[in-house]
């Protein structure tokens, strides 16, 4: 069997199973969601603040 059939089997098995199962659905949910929310406010607090450059800045 190919990788890619494999994977999608994988994938298959998965989607049914949480499709079957509520509390399982609802936790995997939750924790998606925690991890957007989690990864959200930390990459805004270390970004670097974007500046603006004029094109006659770099011909000088």
């Amino acid at each position: 069997m190919s990788k890619r059939k494999l994977l999608m089997t994988a994938i298959g098995a998965g989607v049914t199973y949480l499709m079957r199962n509520k509390q399982a659905r609802d936790k995997v949910i939750s924790t998606v969601s925690n991890m957007v929310k989690k990864n959200g406010s930390s990459s805004a607090r270390t970004a670097r603040p974007r500046v603006e450059v004029s094109n006659q800045d770099w011909r000088n």
